[in-house]
């Protein structure tokens, strides 16, 4: 079996370091985004309503999406067993972001309520604690350094061009605008003519 394990753990640690850094990088980017959605009347009374409960309605309100989403994803199954495979795969990957961005939102305000039932502190120190573990050790292999640093790297290109596609967004609607005004020019200048007004006036 050694050499099954020696097999199987080189891309293990990849796909590892890959899905590690997609849930840091929706974490932080949906964590922000539900912060500005949060920023809408409706959801500002909603989030308010959320902490005046008690410590288990607040679960029960945590709990929510999970339950909710859960249909949507057996649905994605029956989708994919049926041929409709893309689609299927669609839907769990929406409901999967739709379900971190809500549960994120939902984790900053429902926290200190929850802090407050005993066993769910206890569980959620020790699970915290647990996956610091395994992710300092995962971050401790060469394989994931080397995996981390290459992702951050793809970042890097793409975000470099980003901006100069932006810039070049920006330098194309200068220069539309431009021809636009010149455009309205010319045009002001011939009707001007056809009525007999000196154009230099």
């Amino acid at each position: 079996m050694s050499w099954l394990k020696r097999l199987l753990t080189p891309p293990l640690i990849v796909l590892a370091a890959f899905l590690m850094w997609v849930e840091e990088w929706l974490w932080e980017h949906l964590k922000a985004l539900t912060a500005w959605v949060a920023k809408f009347p409706l959801i500002k009374w909603f989030e308010r309503f959320i902490e005046r409960l008690p410590p288990y309605p607040t679960m029960a309100v945590f709990l929510i999406p999970g339950a909710v989403l859960f249909p949507v994803k057996l649905a994605a199954v029956w989708l994919m067993t049926h041929g409709h495979v893309l689609i299927g795969l669609c839907v769990i990957v929406g409901a999967k972001v739709l379900g971190t961005a809500i549960v994120a939102r939902l984790y900053v305000i429902c926290k200190p309520k929850l802090m407050m039932i005993g066993w769910f502190s206890r569980l959620h120190d020790w699970l915290i604690a647990t996956r610091n573990r395994l992710y300092d050790a995962i971050r401790a292999m060469p394989l994931y350094q080397a995996t981390r640093a290459k992702l951050s790297a793809i970042k890097k290109t793409v975000g470099r061009m980003m901006h100069v596609m932006r810039g070049r967004r920006g330098i194309g609607a200068r220069w539309r605008a431009i021809r636009r005004w010149l455009r309205r020019r010319k045009h002001l200048r011939l009707s001007r003519r056809a009525e007999g007004v000196n154009p230099s006036s």
